[in-house]
């Protein structure tokens, strides 16, 4: 669109305050007048204004309905002036279509054109429609569409129609990289989302141009990570002769690898540091001669402003002098091209440390505020911040069961001695019934029907009917409440219990269970347990635990077959089993259901008999998990690995009966053997020869190593283990009939399963015995109905 003025109107400043006497429009064929006099602020009886009429001009050309806007006036015989405006009319649209569209939509691929009936014909405009479609063909996979604009139409009847050309969806058949001598295919292949095609998962195996130059800039990334500043990656795209298949080749220029040269630490404008330099640079990742990394700079960044935030400096940052920028914080950097290193300077501005003053929490409507309140972290009233508490803080309360979208916000001004803070919290729908069934190769079909109250407060009582069908009662205390029922095929559980995490406000925690189950144990005898269990514990910080539990159960054993092992004979009828434990736990996971980095141990020892009973023996249990995070992609996908080793042991050799003994096989502890199949088996009662029933062990030591990997998206992962272990059927401690498996499986995610992942694992046992039972798959999934 062009705008002119007419030679009267560039020498417009002679007709300047002149009273208009009239405005014309010249050139209006399609455009309704009004819609151009409601741009203009020149108006009929107002003095004329050079500068007016230019902004007129502006405004009437922004319309997009005319390719040429002049302004003139003319000189009238009274001493006023006529202005007029001189309107070229852009042909307007009567119609928009798409033709030949089959694989996308043509209710998808309108709005991406921007024009409709009655816009004016802006082959700007049309050209960027052309260039959207082609994307949006381009993302699907047809690489080799083709748009073209039906030109006739356009001129003739001023019909815009886009003709599509789909042509075939070009799959990747092969990915290649070239260049790479520093890191293996293998290792760049795991770091872009493109793959090659495969018939289950079609979007990441097509030719989509936008995502291969993200791809690029993925491994450009992860090398400069790795110290090579100078990498450069491109894309190759060869189409195949029957334009089906494509070819992708990244095209790798690594360079020289990049060190961490001085590291030099000052204050700002040459303040004192509370720290000394050594002591700065020895909380930093980055150390002088290590590989340089753009991402451990700036947690180095992260651990220098932490560790003045332990003390209460809630406003540290780090200046930047290599910029004009006067608000830019980080770590400077000098680049030494002739010998590929990195010189950091590390100007620290320390600010002022603040104690914390009043804490206000909102949002909690239900909830008790002391049950947000001991959920916070480095925020004591009187006592300096601690700028990782305030992290945990938010983590912690976003992680229960209770809240969502947490924040704390420390209020003042960063001067200021003392602040104020204000946690606000979103809460949660805590209360669930839930229908479904959980399907094992251990325990068969369950069903369940799961009622939970994650938010319960056993000493709200209601103090009315009305209360209590307003779901006004027993609320608010951050305890909770659960009774499931699951009915099963092999084994069925009914339970009821409750359980405070901080009981009577304090660092203890209280648990208590009433359940009743009955097991088919191999359908040689009948199993049925009934009884509860009482526990009081105390957290000693956020890692360390220990608690005392109490137990008393009734165990009937009913149903033998005649091949049934005397072990079971020796128990049949009713037992009364009672016992007492300690139990202490450390943990130090990053997540309680997916942990990625830490360990978990825990140490129980029970005194079965304690509290009376038909038996009297010490039980002694510990298990320790280790987890490492060996890789991270671009998605955020970790790769997990995971050592763990389970240990039992009985002191008293024969006194323990078969249902308090140990077992070993299935999917929950040893893989490549059945539920219960590896270990002991007992004599038979009619033949007194070695039978095949499963009688349990009194030392027991499994251990395994698991490698877990993403494979696609967020919801499929991989595994590979190894399991090992043995089980003996007395106490003394030996190795000698150790079994070993190895396999491996998947986990899959799905929105509308359980948090648990549905698994099934493949295991080939290396080394057994030959009374043992194995299995080569086995699987557990969650099903929810509601």
């Amino acid at each position: 669109m062009v705008l002119v003025a007419s030679p009267a109107f560039a020498q417009g400043l002679e007709f300047d305050g002149r009273p208009i006497r009239s405005i014309t429009l010249d050139g209006l064929e399609q455009i309704e007048s009004r819609f151009v006099e409601n741009q203009l602020r020149s108006q009929v009886g107002q003095p004329y204004n050079k500068f007016t009429v230019e902004q007129d001009v502006v405004r009437i050309t922004n319309l997009g309905f005319f390719s040429l806007v002049t302004a003139r006036a003319e000189s009238l015989d009274d001493g006023g002036i006529n202005l007029i405006f001189d309107l070229d009319e852009l042909p307007i649209l009567t119609s928009v279509e798409i033709r030949g569209a089959r694989a996308l939509a043509v209710t998808e691929l309108l709005p991406l054109v921007q024009l409709r009936a009655g816009d004016a014909i802006d082959p700007f405009i049309i050209d960027r429609a052309k260039r959207a479609i082609l994307a949006a063909y381009e993302t699907e996979g047809y690489f080799v569409t083709d748009v073209s604009i039906d030109q006739d139409a356009l001129d003739n009847d001023r019909r815009l129609i886009f003709i599509v050309r789909e042509g075939p969806r070009i799959r990747i058949r092969q990915i290649r990289f070239e260049g790479n001598q520093i890191l293996s295919n293998d290792e760049l292949r795991k770091q872009i989302s493109a793959s090659t095609w495969f018939p289950v998962f079609g979007e990441k195996h097509v030719v989509n141009r936008e995502e291969l130059k993200l791809d690029a800039a993925r491994l450009r990334d992860y090398y400069q990570q790795r110290g090579y500043l100078e990498a450069e990656v491109d894309r190759q795209i060869t189409v195949s002769d029957n334009q089906r298949d494509a070819i992708v080749t990244f095209l790798v220029t690594e360079g020289p690898r990049w060190t961490v040269g001085e590291v030099r630490v000052e204050g700002h404008r040459g303040q004192p540091l509370l720290f000394s330099a050594e002591q700065i640079v020895r909380h930093m990742e980055l150390q002088p001669g290590e590989i340089y990394s753009s991402q451990q700079l700036e947690r180095s960044a992260t651990n220098i402003t932490n560790l003045y935030g332990k003390l209460g400096y809630l406003n540290t940052r780090l200046v930047r002098r290599n910029t004009n920028d006067a608000r830019a914080s980080g770590i400077d950097r000098q680049f030494n091209p002739e010998t590929n290193t990195v010189d950091l300077l590390v100007t620290i501005d320390e600010g002022t440390p603040s104690t914390v003053g009043k804490v206000t929490v909102r949002g909690n409507t239900l909830t008790r505020t002391k049950v947000i309140l001991r959920e916070l972290r480095g925020i004591t009233p009187g006592r300096p911040f601690d700028r990782q508490g305030l992290n945990d803080t938010r983590r912690r309360l976003n992680e229960t069961p209770l809240f969502s979208n947490a924040v704390v916000t420390v209020l003042g001004d960063p001067t200021d001695d003392q602040r104020d803070v204000l946690v606000e919290v979103n809460e949660r729908n805590t209360g669930s019934i839930s229908f479904g069934a959980t399907i094992s190769s251990d325990d068969g079909l369950l069903g369940a029907i799961d009622i939970t109250q994650r938010n319960f407060d056993i000493t709200d009582v209601p103090e009315s009917l009305d209360d209590f069908l307003a779901n006004r009662a027993f609320r608010g205390g951050g305890q909770t409440f659960n009774l499931t029922l699951q009915p099963g095929s092999d084994n069925s559980r009914y339970s009821i219990g409750l359980s405070d995490p901080f009981f009577y406000d304090t660092n203890y925690f209280f648990d208590t269970e009433a359940f009743f189950s009955d097991s088919d144990r191999d359908r040689d005898f009948d199993e049925r347990r009934s009884g509860g269990r009482i526990g009081l514990g105390k957290r000693f910080g956020d890692i360390w635990s220990a608690s005392v539990r109490l137990r008393a159960e009734n165990v009937r054993i009913t149903d033998i077959e005649d091949e049934g092992a005397l072990d079971v004979f020796a128990v049949e009828g009713t037992n009364l089993v009672t016992g007492a434990s300690l139990r202490i736990r450390r943990s130090t996971t990053d997540s309680a259901l997916t942990p990625s980095v830490g360990s978990r141990t825990t140490l129980t020892v029970e005194q079965v008999g304690a509290l009376g009973g038909d038996f009297n023996f010490t039980k002694a249990n510990v298990s320790y998990d280790k987890f490492w995070t060996v890789a991270q992609d671009f998605l955020d996908r970790k790769s997990v690995l995971r050592f763990r080793i389970d240990g039992g042991y009985i002191f008293d050799e024969g006194e323990a009966p078969l249902f308090e003994r140990f077992y070993a096989g299935g999917h929950s502890t040893f893989r490549g053997f059945e539920n219960r199949g590896m270990g002991p088996r007992g004599i038979r009662a009619d033949t007194l020869t070695l039978g095949e029933d499963a009688v349990g062990g009194e030392f027991l030591l499994l251990t395994g190593l698991q490698y877990e990997f993403p494979i696609a998206d967020q919801y499929l992962r991989g595994v590979v283990f190894t399991d090992q272990g043995t089980l003996t059927s007395d106490n003394d401690i030996n190795l000698d009939q150790w079994r070993v498996s190895v396999g491996a499986g998947i986990r899959l995610n799905v929105a509308f399963l359980s948090q648990a992942p549905f698994a099934i694992d493949f295991a080939i046992p290396l080394v057994s015995e030959d009374f043992d039972e194995e299995r080569s798959v086995s699987f557990a999934i969650d099903i929810p109905f509601q």
